[in-house]
């Protein structure tokens, strides 16, 4: 078990769900926490409830298609801080959903540049200084339709898809470098992330429908994933039966998912 008092800690997608919620859990860890997002507004009171409970807080207003505006954020935490980040949380995410032939090409980009190319770009930011220190953890928030493609799902399914494959091969490069990379599939969660989907044309389900964690659960699992140096955990029962049932029956899960058309 590893103790994160003093650890630097950056998270991403901080202004709401899950990232604002593992702010809270590993700030009463004892961790430095710095914010990213891009309401500035919200970083800003994020930050004064943390230092207000004693947590040594930074945020710093980002976009994160922007490389040097990446470039710029991990520069600026680490000014701060006057050390190297230990420990990233890639929790910014969003969904583009709808058939393919009415998804515009430019949102699929969209779609990839957030939930894909921006945790790629941070951690081959911070790669080096966790290397330097001889310790480091990359927490990925990635998704059961990342594990399943499910239909109407494809731009997001497939974000996910690909972010889980780059987690698997990075975690093997690193397992001499006592570097952790953990993968977190939540499930639904009682967040903004739904009214946040952008839909083009009509779905039968978007699959934002039924029993969803409190973000403070959710963050309260990934910290003691964190914690006990987990390697990959799925909070949701039903993400872990698809997948069951998708790997022994492949053929009954595509007709079954086709009626939720």
């Amino acid at each position: 078990m590893i103790d994160l008092r003093n650890k630097i800690i950056l998270i991403t997608g901080a202004t709401s769900g899950i990232g604002e919620a593992c702010a809270y859990a590993f700030g009463k860890s004892g961790a430095k926490i710095a914010l990213t997002g891009r309401n500035g507004d919200r970083l800003s009171a994020l930050a004064s409830n943390l230092n207000n409970y004693g947590t040594d807080c930074f945020f710093y207003k980002c976009d994160l298609k922007d490389y040097e505006s990446v470039i710029s954020l991990k520069a600026n935490v680490e000014s701060y801080f006057n050390d190297s980040i230990d420990i990233l949380i890639n929790s910014a995410g969003f969904a583009v959903l709808g058939l393919v032939e009415n998804l515009p090409l430019s949102s699929i980009r969209e779609n990839f540049e957030i939930n894909f190319f921006a945790p790629i770009s941070l951690i081959k930011l911070l790669l080096p200084g966790m290397k330097e220190k001889g310790f480091g953890q990359i927490i990925n928030l990635s998704s059961g339709v990342g594990k399943r493609g499910l239909p109407g799902a494809s731009s997001y399914s497939s974000s996910k898809f690909a972010l889980n494959g780059f987690t698997e091969s990075l975690r093997v490069e690193l397992i001499k470098s006592n570097i952790d990379v953990i993968n977190i599939s939540p499930g639904l969660v009682n967040s903004n992330f739904a009214s946040n989907i952008i839909l083009y044309g009509k779905l039968k389900n978007t699959f934002t429908e039924g029993i969803s964690s409190k973000p403070q659960i959710v963050a309260a699992r990934i910290l003691e994933a964190s914690m006990m140096r987990k390697r990959d955990v799925t909070l949701s029962w039903k993400t872990k039966l698809g997948v069951i049932a998708n790997f022994f029956f492949p053929k009954l899960a595509d007709i079954i998912l086709s009626k939720k058309l």
